[in-house]
């Protein structure tokens, strides 16, 4: 009896055996380790008995291109479609963002007119910075920053303020030293085939035209058809991976297994043995959804030079804090509000969560506030005490309570409130990070194991790529074997 080992019961890992179990079915018996003492992984939501919904990690999903396509086929297939909370195109949530520049809100241009507009905090129209763009000479780097490349095409007013913010809300990192390459694969991959992102974009609109529409499933038509721009769950996100969850524990010869990780893999001829406390299960397929580094400290020395290359890859860590207030406190309406590097170091952003999802106020209230403030990231050490101890969290929504004050102008205390710090929860992809990848891809290959990467250390952290990079690693298996 073939047997499949999963490293990790987050969303990639529980995607990986979902899909495992769909498409390769000589796999009799699938394993997920979890070393902790929850599934999910940094998708974790809290629903209070009145309603109310705290988000402590990812708290929405776009529905465009392959990812988002198939993040919503995955939850058709789960039986999901009913509980889909849709944010509409011309809802203000998916209209309206906003910089924190200056001690004030800056709403972004959102509309064609406002292109031509001067819009603070910016010098001049959006217009006037990308009208000399294809003009620009293209890079002779294979890669390189992201602040370097929006910089040198775009110019470097946007790239310290709009694109310092982007990369703090998307990564908690810092763009100068981000890879564009892995960060935004699509800016890179068009400067380097078009020689500009104006006429890339023009050209690849054109094609996607001709070439007629994607076949689509029912929920990715309906997110289509009613232009969805992002969407949620009525339990919140971890009704996502709660029932992933439910759905392969209920297939046949399925264990999800809680608070066991792997602590070793030993290479035994066509097979890995995945050592546990308890056990050492012979496996003809081992999926390694975890961190790199923690798939490091399971290899055997002979695999050093892999070892040494796993242990590379940078995180950092984040806080999250959620608060309620009890009436509508907000001064605009909007998805939220980031803040530059030059702005405030360690606070990385506030989301208007009620805005979004007021499905998810306390009993659906319209009278009710939810926000979340996100600090530390690649500034996470300038928040430790002298003793390098991180703050309480008493203190973390203290200040967090501050900051709404000092950036929305609320008065208000918060009726409720929660901090948490998520660990090493996001990779940071610096420059030469794709080569990275397939520089390790290629060792494995040649160790002849049968292990294979997914997971939020190699190509996208987000939900949607998770989830779809862990059904192409599985897809190229069954091809593999066809």
């Amino acid at each position: 009896m073939s047997t499949a080992v999963v490293l990790g019961g987050g969303v990639s890992g529980l995607s990986s055996a979902f899909y495992i179990q769909r498409h390769l079915p000589q796999f009799k018996k699938v394993i997920v380790l979890e070393g902790s003492s929850r599934l999910g992984g940094w998708i974790q939501t809290t629903k209070h008995e009145d309603g109310s919904v705290f988000e402590h990690g990812p708290r929405s999903i776009r529905p465009y291109q392959e990812q988002g396509r198939n993040t919503l086929k995955l939850a058709e297939e789960l039986g999901l479609a009913n509980s889909i909370l849709p944010v509409y195109k011309t809802d203000p949530a998916a209209k309206n963002r906003y910089l924190y520049v200056d001690g004030k809100l800056c709403a972004l241009p959102n509309s064609l007119g406002s292109m031509f507009k001067t819009m603070p905090p910016f010098s001049k129209p959006l217009l006037s910075f990308i009208k000399m763009e294809p003009f620009r000479s293209r890079s002779q780097k294979s890669d390189e920053s992201v602040h370097s490349f929006v910089s040198r095409r775009i110019g470097k007013e946007m790239a310290d303020l709009a694109i310092s913010a982007m990369c703090r809300g998307i990564f908690a990192g810092d763009a100068k030293k981000l890879s564009v390459q892995a960060c935004f694969p699509v800016l890179h991959e068009r400067e380097r085939q078009y020689g500009s992102l104006l006429k890339g974009s023009i050209v690849e609109t054109y094609k996607r035209a001709s070439a007629g529409k994607p076949e689509l499933s029912g929920l990715a038509k309906r997110a289509q058809d009613e232009k969805w721009a992002q969407w949620s769950l009525q339990d919140g996100l971890q009704q996502l991976t709660d029932t992933m969850a439910e759905a392969v524990a209920g297939e046949p010869g399925a264990e999800l297994r809680l608070q066991e990780p792997a602590l070793r893999l030993v290479p035994r001829g066509r097979q890995l043995t995945v050592e546990t406390e308890s056990e050492a299960i012979n496996a003809d397929l081992v999926i390694s959804s975890i961190y790199s580094k923690d798939l490091a400290s399971t290899l055997p020395d002979d695999m050093l030079d892999l070892k040494g290359d796993l242990s590379c890859l940078p995180s950092v860590n984040v806080f999250v804090v959620n608060l309620e207030y009890k009436e509508n406190v907000l001064p605009v309406s909007g998805f939220g509000h980031l803040l530059p590097s030059c702005e405030s170091a360690d606070i990385l952003g506030v989301v208007y969560d009620s805005c979004a999802f007021p499905e998810h106020n306390k009993n659906k209230s319209p009278n009710s506030t939810r926000l979340t403030v996100m600090m530390g990231g690649s500034w996470y050490n300038r928040m430790l005490d002298r003793h390098y101890q991180p703050p309480s969290g008493e203190q973390l929504v203290a200040r967090a309570t501050e900051e709404c004050s000092r950036q929305l102008g609320i008065t208000q205390r918060p009726v409720r409130s929660h901090a948490m710090l998520h660990k090493e929860c996001i990779p940071q992809y610096r420059v030469g990070h794709v080569s990275w990848v397939q520089g390790l891809e290629a060792k494995v290959k040649a160790a002849g194991i049968p292990l294979h990467l997914v997971g939020s250390s190699y190509r996208g952290p987000a939900v949607n790529d998770c989830i779809n990079n862990a059904r192409k690693c599985v897809m190229s298996l069954q091809k593999a074997q066809s």
